[in-house]
């Protein structure tokens, strides 16, 4: 799960989270995340400030065998920021929708 910090129409700021299935690490979650959070944006026609994607919040999701669900805690902002993010591959929709 990645959350990104975006400004709103009106200045305030909002914590939007995406869930990347099938990430390697926490920077290919980070990029594939940052696609979607464009791509939502891009969509709904916002006209609010572009997601912070430089300030993140990457947590993984883990399941226990009963089924419950917690998340793990937050990953160091260094390993979770990919260095060149403009450097990353385009995305198909069907692997944002993953």
């Amino acid at each position: 799960m990645v959350g990104f910090r975006r400004r709103s129409a009106v200045g305030v700021i909002v914590e939007h989270f995406y869930l990347v299935d099938g990430a390697a690490d926490s920077t290919e979650a980070h990029r594939a995340a940052a696609r979607m959070a464009e791509f939502a944006s891009e969509g709904a026609g916002r006209r609010a400030g572009e997601p912070d994607v430089q300030r993140v919040q990457v947590q993984r999701v883990i399941p226990d065998p009963l089924g419950r669900v917690r998340l793990s805690a937050p990953v160091p902002a260094a390993m979770a920021t990919p260095s060149a993010p403009s450097a990353c591959p385009a995305t198909s929709a069907a692997e944002v929708a993953r």
